[in-house]
């Protein structure tokens, strides 16, 4: 990068860019090591959940003040130092700069969630026999009070690779320990989304050095991936891997990661369509999804869990906020409904939207499939782009969203597109997210139900008239 910067800094007055982009790794690492702080005073750590503390003893409490002040500086440190560098980074410099931002928070309590702690008593109730798809983590986890009680009750909507995950962390029997492998299972997805990121944006003709930057090393992924820990990040390594040796033609490894981001968690299938586009014959997609379909079935069949995280998906909708667009606009209508005398009518409002966004998926779905088809001969980098969208879309308009849900879209995204709005706005994205939990893992959702809701009808509203406006024809 400095290297580079010379050559267009030449015969300038002041500091050399090697200078200001020494300054940027400084100042993101700055941002990382507050980050760190906050999480040991008042992240995600086990014991009482720290939000039941806040409401008990009040926002003003000194610990929690100077938590959540070193939370805000580090993710506007980290943000802004991340922003500034994105636009022409080495390969080199973006990850060894990305690595130095995560040392401190690998050895820091997790922020944003204390899933990972669901995840133990996951792994713990498969090691003690029985099927984290059946029972929720009350039936017997020997960490419960460090899981939220909303999930006490819940089976695991994850699939049978991500249980085995959690079951080798458990086996440990402490806590600690199964989160450290846990964050080391994470920060394994994010070093295969690297590794196959580069190779992909290479194959596509992307510049690798800012699609790494802005896919893998962006302070989305430092905060939910490196320091959550969440199983998202396995995904969209996994995900990653598998476009990119789809991109090579190489149909039996495809398949196989194909079948490995599913049994992960469910939302891999949507990229399956748009990988199998990859391959050149119809032989060499059969093959590949006899191998992902082995894959699958050889971890649910050798795991003892079959496919009962099907069922176990009902439950992930028992949360209503207004980060996804479609509760949010059912809730706007059930508040409006309830202003009107029909308090009862908020719940179907809200169930009502939902199934409109399903719907909306399902026709967006179709759409970027026929686009990718139709460019599946003479464009590879078009087809991985409607798979970012196509995830993008499953992301948006699904009944609940966490910030963690989307790392998968933006690192395909981040990896295969080259327009500058469309990467401009993955960026902000990244930066946005970051912001969207506290550090505890109570959500900003949770605090702003109704002026979410609104927020949600005026963008819904504005991207309707942007969309129906018709674009002026280039001469």
């Amino acid at each position: 990068m400095c290297a580079a910067g010379r050559n267009q800094a030449s015969g300038r007055a002041g500091g050399s860019p090697c200078d200001h982009v020494r300054v940027l790794r400084v100042a993101g690492l700055v941002g990382s090591a507050l980050l760190a702080a906050a999480a040991y005073l008042v992240g995600a750590l086990p014991g009482t959940d720290p939000a039941v503390t806040v409401r008990t003893t009040g926002p003003w409490e000194a610990r929690h003040l100077v938590g959540i002040t070193a939370w805000l500086a580090g993710s506007v440190v980290l943000a802004a130092a991340w922003w500034r560098a994105r636009g022409t980074p080495s390969l080199r410099w973006a990850l060894v700069t990305g690595a130095l931002w995560a040392v401190p928070l690998v050895v820091a309590p997790p922020l944003g969630s204390r899933d990972v702690y669901a995840y133990a008593c996951q792994g713990a109730l498969y090691v003690d026999g029985r099927s984290p798809y059946q029972v929720g983590v009350a039936a017997g986890c020997p960490w419960l009070d460090a899981v939220p009680v909303l999930w006490h009750d819940t089976p695991t909507p994850y699939g049978p690779l991500a249980v085995l995950a959690s079951a080798a962390a458990a086996a440990s029997g402490n806590l600690l320990v199964a989160v450290g492998l846990l964050r080391a299972v994470a920060v394994a997805g994010i070093l295969l989304l690297i590794w196959y990121g580069i190779r992909l944006a290479r194959s596509l003709g992307v510049e690798p050095g800012p699609a790494v930057w802005l896919a893998a090393l962006s302070p989305v992924v430092v905060v939910h991936a490196v320091s959550g820990a969440h199983h998202d990040a396995l995904l969209a390594g996994l995900t990653v891997a598998a476009l990119a040796v789809a991109v090579e033609r190489r149909s039996s490894a495809a398949g196989v990661l194909l079948g490995l981001a599913v049994a992960v968690k469910v939302t891999g299938l949507v990229v399956v369509p748009f990988a199998l586009l990859l391959l050149p014959r119809w032989r060499d997609r059969a093959l590949a999804v006899a191998a992902a379909v082995a894959a699958f079935a050889l971890l649910s069949a050798g795991s003892g869990l079959g496919v009962g995280w099907v069922a176990a998906l009902r439950g992930t909708g028992s949360l209503v906020q207004w980060t996804s667009p479609p509760t949010g606009l059912g809730m706007a209508a059930g508040y409006l409904l309830r202003a009107l005398g029909w308090p009862e009518a908020f719940e179907e409002a809200v169930a009502v939207a939902r199934l409109a966004g399903l719907a909306v998926l399902v026709t967006v779905l179709i759409w970027w499939w026929l686009r990718a088809w139709r460019s599946a001969a003479t464009s590879p980098r078009a087809v991985v782009v409607a798979a970012g969208a196509a995830l993008a879309a499953l992301t948006v308009l699904s009944p609940v969203f966490f910030p963690w849900y989307a790392l998968a879209p933006l690192a395909v995204l981040a990896l295969s597109t080259v327009d500058p709005r469309v990467r401009w706005w993955l960026a902000a994205t990244g930066v946005a997210l970051t912001f969207l939990v506290l550090p505890y893992g109570l959500g900003l959702a949770v605090l702003t139900k109704l002026p979410g809701a609104v927020l949600v009808v005026v963008l819904v509203a504005g991207l309707a008239w942007r969309l129906s406006v018709p674009r002026p024809r280039a001469s």
